[in-house]
């Protein structure tokens, strides 16, 4: 449960739009069993009008509520999957305004030890004509390249239907922005498993009549990692409501009941999580 007394009142690596890109979704979901094996390509495309070299390299990837993003050497994490993928090229010249691929084969262990999700990037970094061309993942300490100039692909990779989710509701805060009323809320995945949930605020008044129903931007919540939903209700009238923040993930739905009160235009305080 939150209460609030209110005195007043959510890491994807940028696509470059220069350069070489990347062409179709920068994120590929594959439900796999250990053994199986999958083949596919990258296809990239040159939109400059001089030929463009690129490096094609793997990191880690995890993702925070609070916005951070993280890109840590391939097979360092815990639910990683880069030693699983191979790929060709790691370095790749397109003529101008041409297309070309960047080929992965994507293999399960045989082993059923391992359960739930495990993922991984594939980067693809334009490399400027002045610049000396390196292959594999920056070195330790190694400033990383401006977000403009490259690219992300996240392979991700559900062994069957083994793992579980467990979302945990750890922040909540209300605050007056632009004019709007704001309420964020950061979920935290503590399971095993991707959550794609589908999310929403239902708002009532002190009487049971709905005040309001609010639908919220849906998105995979990778084990470990957070994302923050921002909800604008502004719309509500001044006044003392019940509502019920829902996260259906299928088989696992979770709810966390929020008291709102409002009794201004200027707000901005941290809500008590009392209990998901």
């Amino acid at each position: 449960m939150l209460t609030a007394a209110m005195a007043g009142l959510l890491c994807r690596v940028a696509t470059a739009t220069t350069g070489v890109v990347v062409l179709g979704d920068l994120a590929r979901d594959y439900q796999l069993k250990p053994g199986d094996a999958r083949e596919a390509t990258i296809e990239l495309e040159n939109r400059d009008g001089s030929a463009r070299t690129v490096r094609i390299y793997q990191t880690d990837y995890c993702h925070l509520a609070n916005g951070e993003s993280f890109f840590p050497a391939p097979g360092s994490t815990e639910r990683s999957n880069a030693d699983w993928l191979t790929f060709s090229p790691r370095l790749l010249t397109i003529p101008p305004l041409q297309k070309s691929q960047v080929r992965y084969l994507l293999r399960v262990p045989r082993s059923r030890s391992k359960t739930g999700t495990f993922w991984s990037m594939m980067m693809i970094q334009n490399v400027p004509d002045a610049q000396p061309v390196m292959t594999g993942h920056p070195a330790a300490g190694a400033a990383p390249p401006p977000a403009a100039s490259r690219s992300g692909v996240q392979i991700v990779t559900q062994l069957e239907e083994t793992g579980r989710i467990s979302l945990e509701f750890t922040s909540a805060t209300i605050e007056s922005r632009n004019s709007k009323r704001i309420l964020t809320l950061d979920i935290e995945n503590r399971g095993s498993r991707v959550a794609r949930p589908e999310m929403w605020l239902e708002v009532y008044m002190g009487n049971g009549q709905k005040a309001g129903r609010f639908l919220v931007d849906k998105g995979a919540i990778l084990p470990g990692c957070g994302v923050r939903r921002e909800i604008d209700i502004t719309a509500l009238p001044k006044g003392t409501y019940s509502s019920l923040f829902i996260a259906d993930c299928g088989k696992d739905v979770y709810g966390l009941e929020i008291k709102l009160v409002l009794e201004g235009d200027s707000e901005g305080r941290q809500l008590r999580i009392l209990r998901n």
